[in-house]
């Protein structure tokens, strides 16, 4: 017995000595073929990352072939790690394509990762534009978390417009977006926990009353019910934004009729939604009522109401009746009016601004696309904040447009005139709001991504090691 363990031992002391001579690599492979498997994998890797270029391919498809190239180099240390291949890989120097390795692994992948998510749909591409400077506090970006928030409300994600991280200052914005669409579609169950769950201070800060109140009169709810939630709530903020309700209402229903455009139960623009079109409001009558025989907090409001209708507004008139008097005369195919309106009103300071605004986008609206491009031109140098805003003007038209319908395509998006990412990300928002959105061919995420954070160069590092493992590997096969 005691013969043949020892037998044994010298069997296992002799096969283990042998066996870097037939196992040299955890795979099992001799070293010649282990060494030609190395050198093979990255010859491949580098195919991957020298010929996919950024730009050229969807960032989830590069994104694939760039994680399988890191996937061949952790195998090439991991299972080849005595063939030449291996040794190159530890050399100092060693790149991959035009990147160090390392760089490579932990900032590249990681880089790609996000760029991937921000590229998946157009919620996802307006918050990677938004998340561009987190620090940054202007009022582009508030109108950009704005048209985020109403985007998520309005695809029932509630829970996700909640959770979405705001700095403390930015809270009323998200608060009141979400609370802005329940009131306006009358989702109750929605304006019932944010009544019940937000502080007092908060709920004024976000201003539920007053959109509360808004939403009562588009709705086209009851108006004894209407007048009672006003009474209930006497501040001067909750009767003009009843009285704003009445009168948007009113002049979209005015609007439809004029444009012999058919409807049936509603009306849904980008931002607004009336319903109940049988109620119909006499609208100076219900103002009175509403501010409780003294209009001259109304006064604003009902100029814009009776400019909407068609009489010209008087030069102190606010912004809102001279631009509610040029969308009468573009409905009423007065273009020529509409183009020399800024300077026939005799307007100044930002009325003017507003109103020579106004003529790129109605001008875009009604399919004088060179007319609008010659107006967005004048009104701005390039790549200056106001140029930004003449494109978003030119581009709002052109969404509103029924003689030029605008068609979503790869390269819509990243090729309008606008430089700042947040008036991009406010673009790309109100087109997912638009009831008459248009897509085909390739999805334009990709495009704007690239356009606006393209390129690999001095890279941050992954803010965790978790971050950047989930970022680099690959999932096993």
């Amino acid at each position: 017995m005691r013969l043949r363990f020892s037998l044994l031992w010298v069997l296992v002391i002799a096969l283990v000595g042998e066996a870097p001579l037939w196992a040299a690599n955890l795979d099992g492979s001799s070293p010649a073929e282990g060494d030609a498997e190395a050198a093979r994998l990255l010859a491949e890797a580098s195919d991957y990352v020298n010929n996919m270029a950024e730009g050229q391919y969807s960032y989830s498809y590069l994104q694939f072939y760039w994680k399988r190239a890191q996937s061949n180099l952790d195998r090439i240390r991991q299972v080849y790690r005595s063939s030449p291949t291996a040794r190159t890989l530890q050399a100092d120097g060693a790149r991959i394509g035009p990147f160090p390795l390392a760089y490579f692994r932990d900032r590249v992948l990681y880089n790609l990762e996000a760029k991937r998510l921000g590229a998946f749909d157009d919620v996802n591409c307006a918050i990677f534009l938004y998340g561009r400077d987190e620090n940054r506090t202007d009022p582009k970006r508030d109108e950009a978390l704005g048209e985020i928030i109403e985007v998520l409300a309005r695809r029932q994600r509630w829970g996700e417009a909640a959770r979405f991280p705001v700095l403390p200052a930015h809270r009323a914005i998200l608060q009141g977006a979400i609370f802005r669409v329940a009131a306006f579609y009358g989702v109750e169950d929605v304006l019932k926990r944010m009544l019940a769950k937000t502080p007092p201070a908060e709920q004024a800060a976000a201003h539920f009353d007053a959109l509360m109140a808004e939403g009562l009169a588009l709705r086209g709810r009851p108006r004894d019910a209407l007048l009672a939630f006003v009474n209930s709530h006497p501040a001067d903020e909750v009767r003009v934004a009843a009285l704003r309700g009445v009168v948007e209402r009113e002049l979209l229903i005015r609007r439809m009729a004029r444009l012999k455009i058919p409807v049936t139960s509603s009306i849904q623009t980008v931002h607004l939604v009336v319903q109940n079109l049988g109620l119909r409001d006499d609208v100076r009558v219900l103002g009175q009522q509403i501010f409780g025989g003294n209009l001259d907090a109304a006064k604003p409001l009902l100029a814009e109401y009776t400019a909407g209708l068609g009489t010209a507004p008087e030069r102190s008139a606010p912004a809102a009746a001279h631009l509610a008097y040029m969308q009468y005369l573009a409905d009423s195919g007065r273009l020529d009016a509409v183009a020399t309106y800024p300077t026939d009103s005799d307007a100044s300071g930002l009325t003017l601004r507003a109103t020579r605004l106004k003529v790129i986008e109605l001008l875009a609206q009604a399919g004088e696309i060179p007319s609008a491009e010659r107006a967005r031109k004048a009104f701005a140098p390039a790549f200056s904040g106001d140029a930004d805003d003449a494109a978003l003007a030119e581009f709002r038209g052109r969404l509103d447009s029924t003689a030029a319908p605008l068609v979503a395509r790869e390269k819509t998006f990243a090729d309008l005139p606008i430089t700042d990412p947040c008036v991009m990300a406010t673009a790309i928002m109100e087109w997912s709001l638009s009831p008459s959105r248009s897509q085909r061919g390739a999805t334009p995420w990709d495009a704007v991504v690239f356009r606006y954070a393209g390129g690999f160069d001095h890279l941050p590092m992954p803010k965790s090691a978790a971050v950047d493992d989930a970022a680099s590997s690959l999932k096993p096969y």
